[in-house]
């Protein structure tokens, strides 16, 4: 979705609001799947020759247990503030890598959104924070239930005294 900032690209204090859908329903990223369009509400501020980007996004994601690989739905929602710069105000090889350049004047909401959205999901996926996983031995999900497995350590010291049995 392109969003035109004409209306404050020249106009130092000015501001235009952002609320709107994303549609990236049935994307797939770092393991999350968008089960809802992802709502943006945020504000554009044009401050000194730069514009500040401020915004908070909600959606339902899918994910994929890390532990007992069971798919489960949680809400995700993350703020984050983006700083763009007219193309003309380029200040040298001074650049910062935090400050992206406005090309025109209008920018790409979607991709802006999703690459903040990537940033701020979670490394770790888990069903629930005491998620027992799978046994090691069979399979078996050990959140519905346990197995008939012999999970005692051994000492590798004795391997070789199994093998005689």
């Amino acid at each position: 979705m392109r969003f035109d900032l004409l209306p404050i690209l020249n106009a130092d204090g000015r501001r235009l609001s952002v609320d709107a859908e994303l549609d990236f329903v049935g994307k797939e990223e770092q393991g999350a799947v968008f089960l809802t369009p992802v709502r943006v509400t945020g504000e554009f501020l044009n401050i000194g020759g730069s514009i500040e980007f401020e915004a908070r996004v909600s959606c339902r994601v899918r994910y994929e247990c890390d532990r007992c690989l069971e798919s489960y739905e949680d809400d995700f929602a993350c703020s984050f503030k983006e700083i763009f710069k007219k193309e003309d105000v380029k200040n040298g090889d001074e650049q910062s890598p935090d400050v992206i350049i406005l090309e025109g004047t209008a920018v790409e909401l979607d991709e802006i959104v999703l690459l903040n959205i990537i940033v701020h999901l979670p490394h770790k996926h888990l069903c629930k924070n005491d998620c027992k996983g799978l046994c090691p031995n069979c399979g078996q999900n050990l959140n519905l239930g346990s197995c008939d497995c012999d999970t005692r350590p051994t000492d590798p010291r004795f391997d070789i005294l199994d093998k005689l049995l």
